[in-house]
């Protein structure tokens, strides 16, 4: 006869998804007992693992854990929006004929824009870009520069469904104008619909789509973007 038994410390949870994740620790007096040991399944989820300790007393902690839904999932979601800066080449900047035609900018052998340390005297009378303005012969701002800020954002959607849809990857690769909810997107950008992540989380499938936003002044081509192979 098993001489375990369930410990106090259950923890149980419920996200917006309506995803239901339990933890129940047992204490068994042989090792061999703590592969063994269960009380059932807690609201009908299955068990996804479970993790060993021994004790002071020589005995083992066991923590079994469980996770899934009670019922089909609905349209229930979590969403986020990342967004950072990232550096990229100042060549590729949207306004780089005007920049190099203000600021003096040549390319060198290397296909790199370098910058004079003075603005050029043959420059208009004051120059600027951005709200900020330099006479000629002044310091130039883009002197050794070489990079410059774009924002990057990705938006995700997470949810939960008892199968894989036979759909998942219909739209990947296709741009969509603006995201679902109202959320911004910048003028003059659109966004690329991105391979999904999936993963098993007891008795349901997780699934998060994500869409990457394009270049600033630029839209993902739909022309190139279409010839991707599914």
């Amino acid at each position: 006869m098993s001489s375990s038994f369930q410990m106090l410390g259950l923890n149980a949870s419920r996200d917006e998804r309506r995803l239901i994740s339990v933890s129940i620790p047992w204490n068994c007096k042989t090792l061999s007992e703590t592969m063994n040991v269960g009380g059932g399944n807690p609201f009908g989820l299955p068990e996804t693992g479970r993790q060993v300790n021994q004790l002071e007393d020589a005995s083992y902690q066991v923590t079994i854990t469980y996770e899934g839904t009670e019922e089909e999932p609905g349209e229930e979601a979590s969403y986020e929006f990342d967004s950072s800066f990232r550096e990229e080449p100042i060549e590729s900047h949207p306004k780089i004929a005007l920049i190099r035609k203000r600021f003096g900018g040549v390319i060198g052998d290397d296909g790199r824009i370098n910058f004079p340390e003075k603005v050029p005297s043959d420059s208009s009378e004051t120059v600027g870009l951005g709200g900020g303005e330099e006479s000629r012969g002044e310091k130039n701002p883009f002197f050794g520069q070489t990079t410059y800020l774009v924002l990057n954002a990705i938006f995700r959607r997470t949810y939960l469904k008892r199968r894989i849809p036979a759909n998942i990857l219909d739209d990947v690769g296709t741009t969509r104008p603006r995201l679902p909810g109202g959320l911004p997107t910048p003028k003059g950008r659109n966004w690329l619909i991105m391979p999904p992540k999936i993963s098993m989380r007891g008795n349901v499938y997780q699934i998060t789509e994500e869409w990457m936003l394009s270049k600033p002044g630029e839209e993902w081509p739909a022309v190139i973007y279409g010839l991707i192979e599914k």
